[in-house]
């Protein structure tokens, strides 16, 4: 009779271990496809928004005639409704020259800041050189800031814990240390 009590106690507590981790959710976050980052609502990894906060960086400067449709396309993606809504509408006649005149562009980011800005909010703001090419030759390069409002975003049906972009600008780096006082 003692062993079946102690037997019935260790799987009761045993269960409950089970429910306790069952109840502790862990999701699954994705930056593009390389590597898979634990995260819960509570904390992200700060490698997870700098991971991302690149890759929407390069999906927005790094591009070729042949490539910009799919490199705004993904970025788009990541965008909330009202923005994604306005940057297609803003970049379709920049994407109709760099198709036409065939321009590639490269961005090399020169200095990054990534800052908490509430609860799942950040707010990045990155120094960047832009190099551009016609037909595949170097016409010069803009130095230029760009900054983005990033919203942690739980998952939904189908869709993983991902950072959405509210709000992009882009402007020149004269233009953004005059506004800043840098």
């Amino acid at each position: 009779g003692l062993l079946l009590v102690i037997l019935f106690v260790v799987s009761r507590v045993e269960t409950a271990h089970l429910y306790s981790q069952l109840r502790a959710k862990e999701y699954i976050l994705a930056p593009g496809v390389q590597d898979f980052t634990p995260a819960s609502a509570q904390s992200v990894p700060d490698s997870y928004v700098r991971d991302a906060s690149q890759e929407y960086l390069s999906l927005l400067g790094n591009f070729t005639a042949g490539n910009i449709e799919e490199q705004y396309g993904l970025l788009s993606q990541s965008m909330s409704p009202q923005l994604k809504v306005r940057f297609l509408a803003e970049v379709e006649p920049f994407k109709i020259r760099v198709k036409a005149e065939s321009i590639s562009e490269t961005l090399t980011v020169t200095d990054k800041e990534i800052q908490a800005a509430g609860t799942g909010y950040y707010q990045l703001t990155a120094l960047a050189r832009r190099e551009t090419y016609v037909n595949n030759e170097y016409l010069g390069h803009t130095d230029e800031a760009i900054e983005m409002v990033l919203q942690l975003m739980p998952p939904q049906s189908g869709k993983r814990w991902f950072l959405q972009i509210n709000q992009l600008t882009r402007q020149k780096a004269e233009t953004f240390r005059t506004k800043r006082g840098f």
